[in-house]
Parts: C-alpha cells; sequence; structure tokens
C-alpha cells in the first residue's frame, strides 16, 4: 500500500461549510453552562465525569511531542483501537490517547497502563481555543479519530496546523449520507478534510465517494476488531464462572443492551427462566449506568440476580440460586462471551443499528440479534450467509428462535463452528492501516 499525504485538505470545505463551522462554534460556546449541568448530572451515575476536569479544557497530560494522536471516544472505539494502536507502538511511535466517557479512558487504562509510550486523557471540549490549547502542548504527528466520530473543531483545528487528519476503521452509514438535510450535508463535508480514511470495505468506500470524497484519499483494510488480543485470562475466567454455576445446561448472553430496550428484555428474560429451569442468563448492558438498574429491575420482578462486581477479582464461590449474573464490570466481556452457548446483542431491538457482533464470533460463539442491524451489516449479513448470526424480524420471533437454538446443541454447535470459521482470515486490519499511515507521514519511505 503506497498512500500520498493530501495537499491543503482545508482547501476542500466550501464556504457554506466554512461559515456553518464559525456557527456550530458560536452556538457551542453559549451552550457551555448548559454543557456543564449535563456533565453534572451524568456524573450522578458516574462520577468519573467531574474529574479531571482540566482535561476538557486541554490540560491533560500530553507525553512526548510529536506522539500520533489517537480520539477513541468510548469503550467500543478504545477496544478497535487496541490493535492499532499496539502495532504503532511497535513501530516506535509514542501515543497520545484520548477519550470522551470514563468508560473509554477505563478501557484504555486497563490495556495500556503499563506502556510508558502511551501517554491518556480526557479528550478537550470541541472548542476552538481548547484544541488549539492541545495541540500547542501535545504537536502531535498526526490524529487518528476511530470510527465515525465528527468533531469540527478538533478535525478543523488540527489540520489548519498542518497536521494529518486520519480515519480508522470508517464507520459511515447509509442513514448519514442523506443530501436532504443541510445540516447532515455540512457536516459530511468536513469528512473532505481528512488526510486518508480507511474503511471496512467496498460499501463503506462508495458511501465517502458518495459525500464527495476523493477515492485517492480512502483505503479499504478491513475490520480492526479482527486483530483485537484475546487476554487468556479472561478465557479462564469465563470457564471458571460457567463452572460455578450451579445447574446451568444452557447459558445465554445479553450483551450490549441498550436502555430503550430494557422493557421488552426484562419479561422476556423472566419467561425465558420460568419456562426453562437449566437456563442461566449474562447479561451485560452497554452502559455502565445500567448496570445496577437492571439488577434491580430483575431482583424485583423475583429473579435470582448476581453482580459481577460482588464476587471480587478472583471468584472462587456462586450464589447457587442465581439465575441472572449482571456483568458490571469493565474490559472482562470476553470472558463473559466465553461462558455462553448462544449470544444476542443489543440496540437491536429499537431502532439504533445493532452493536458489535465480531468479538463473540471470534470466540467461536453464535450470534442472534433483532431487525435492526444496519449498523453492523458489513459484517452481520457475511455471517448469516455463513451461518453464524441471525436476525430476526420483531421480538416475539427472537424469543422463539431463543427456545428453540438453546434446545439444539447440535444447531448451536454448528454456528460456532460457522462464526470461528467466519472470524478466520479475516485479520490485518491493523498493519494495513499503520502501513498507510507510514505512508502518509513518511511519504518517500515504501511500507511494506
Amino acid at each position: 500500500m503506497t498512500i500520498k499525504p493530501k495537499q491543503n485538505p482545508l482547501n476542500d470545505l466550501d464556504f457554506d461549510t466554512r461559515a456553518t463551522y464559525v456557527i456550530e462554534q458560536l452556538i457551542a460556546h453559549i451552550l457551555i453552562p448548559l454543557a456543564m449541568v449535563l456533565l453534572l448530572l451524568r456524573s450522578r451515575k458516574e462520577p468519573a465525569h467531574l474529574q479531571n476536569l482540566l482535561h476538557r479544557m486541554g490540560f491533560g497530560p500530553v507525553g512526548p511531542k510529536k506522539s500520533i494522536w489517537v480520539f477513541a471516544a468510548s469503550l467500543g472505539e478504545t477496544r478497535a483501537a487496541s490493535p492499532l494502536i499496539l502495532r504503532l507502538r511497535s513501530e516506535g511511535f509514542n501515543i497520545v490517547l484520548t477519550h470522551q466517557s470514563p468508560a473509554g479512558f477505563n478501557e484504555g487504562t486497563r490495556l495500556f497502563s503499563e506502556d510508558i509510550g502511551v501517554t491518556q486523557c480526557y479528550v478537550p471540549l470541541d472548542l476552538f481555543w481548547t484544541i488549539r490549547i492541545f495541540l500547542n502542548r501535545s504537536k502531535p504527528l498526526a490524529l487518528i479519530i476511530m470510527e465515525i466520530e465528527i468533531w469540527p473543531a478538533m478535525i478543523i483545528e488540527t489540520a489548519c496546523k498542518g497536521i494529518p487528519v486520519i480515519m480508522a476503521n470508517g464507520n459511515l452509514l447509509e442513514k448519514s449520507i442523506s443530501k436532504k438535510n443541510y445540516i447532515r450535508r455540512k457536516i459530511n463535508n468536513i469528512y473532505q478534510v481528512f488526510s486518508h480514511i480507511f474503511t471496512r470495505d467496498n460499501s463503506y468506500f462508495n458511501r465517502y465517494v458518495k459525500i464527495g470524497v476523493n477515492p485517492l484519499q480512502l483505503s479499504v483494510v478491513g475490520e480492526l476488531k479482527f486483530d483485537q488480543l484475546i487476554d487468556p485470562a479472561h478465557l479462564l475466567l469465563g470457564e471458571r464462572l460457567r463452572r460455578q454455576i450451579k445447574g446451568a445446561k444452557r447459558v445465554l448472553m445479553i450483551a450490549s443492551s441498550v436502555e430503550a430496550e430494557e422493557h421488552i428484555l426484562l419479561p422476556m428474560v423472566a419467561r425465558l427462566l420460568a419456562a426453562d429451569p437449566g437456563l442461566r442468563i449474562v447479561w451485560a448492558p452497554r452502559s455502565p449506568q445500567r448496570f445496577k438498574a437492571v439488577a434491580d429491575a430483575l431482583s424485583l420482578m423475583g429473579i435470582n440476580v448476581a453482580q459481577r462486581s460482588a464476587l471480587g477479582a478472583q471468584p472462587e464461590t456462586f450464589n447457587l440460586k442465581t439465575q441472572v449474573l449482571v456483568g458490571d464490570s469493565i474490559g472482562e466481556m470476553n470472558a463473559y462471551y466465553i461462558l455462553a452457548d448462544l449470544v444476542f446483542v443489543g440496540a437491536s431491538l429499537v431502532d439504533h443499528g445493532g452493536h458489535n457482533i465480531v468479538e463473540p464470533m471470534v470466540l467461536g460463539r453464535p450470534v442472534i440479534m433483532g431487525p435492526s442491524t444496519y449498523g453492523i451489516d458489513f459484517s452481520a449479513v457475511p455471517a448469516g450467509i455463513a451461518g453464524a448470526f441471525e436476525s430476526l424480524e420483531n421480538s416475539t420471533a427472537l424469543e422463539a428462535r431463543i427456545v428453540t437454538l438453546l434446545k439444539k446443541p447440535d444447531t448451536l454447535k454448528k454456528m460456532a463452528t460457522a462464526a470461528k470459521g467466519f472470524a478466520a482470515g479475516k485479520t490485518g486490519a491493523a498493519v494495513k492501516t499503520c502501513n498507510g499511515i507510514k505512508d502518509l507521514l513518511y511519504p518517500t519511505t515504501q511500507s511494506k
């Protein structure tokens, strides 16, 4: 792969987009008091939102000058970024890793706390002056933004300093490219500022071209999540927990559920447990704010619940009467997947487009979802063809299919084999992206 650096990317912005950026910044400054109130409200459930406030002003730790700035907003983006960061570190680059959410920050700490070449902080507010403060202090070699995050000040102010702005694991959805919405159209114009966009497959490539991105500034490299390292300790933890859940003949995992679908999932869980005494469920909500809420709601329904956090760092015993284990920990999803015979992935029973299905399939776990999968169709469609994945048209059909599959271990085994086969051979996105980044930064050097 040989990639040429883009010259003067800001020249691709039309007058309307530049004017929209100025207006957006005026509005953003007016709304600062409201943002502080919202931050305060969120901190009631997640106190970390009020910690390190100086980071939000651009005064977080930045590490050595000429590091590569990686913006991984939350937990999912941080996981996706991890194999690329490891590859960049192996090439000798230092990294300043920034996050929007405490969940992302905590995951970054778990993954990289022992690497002195990775410096972490919260991302500055998307205001021109906070970004300039951060840039002047860090003087990054490049900015890598993960997946779909478009922060106008971050992108434009960085490009104004002549610093390459790169998107990794680009995830432009079909519903985001409507030409009818003026604001969306101007936001999409900002994609033209990127020096290069590394994306997953040809359907994403075509969407970027459709909104005006030069094809020469695009590369199809695959999905970074296939390159994530699996911690053997998590596999051992999952196997140990499975043995400790006495009476567990079948285990269903509910992964990355969102609040909007909990009113559907809670009675479904109650019905499934009532109909199958040998069933146990592991439920890992997407947001840490929902951990306790889900556990409390299950308890109010008369379901015996345990929370992973109550088991300690080395869980050696398990409540024999527990029917549902709430996965209220960060960074242990692979342990929960290993527990399960079948995985339901959330954000699919409501119009959210579905969450990541790659991780359970890498571990050989069949996946089932509701009807809303537009956000992950790049993997869901081929996984369905391979026999590793199913999407059901509504919650009634989903529940019936769960019951059927859990009664058919041979079918689950075939799906599990298909899942492993689907995931096999799809690694390599981190190497390709890293080589492309080196081509951008050192265009006279041919990456291998």
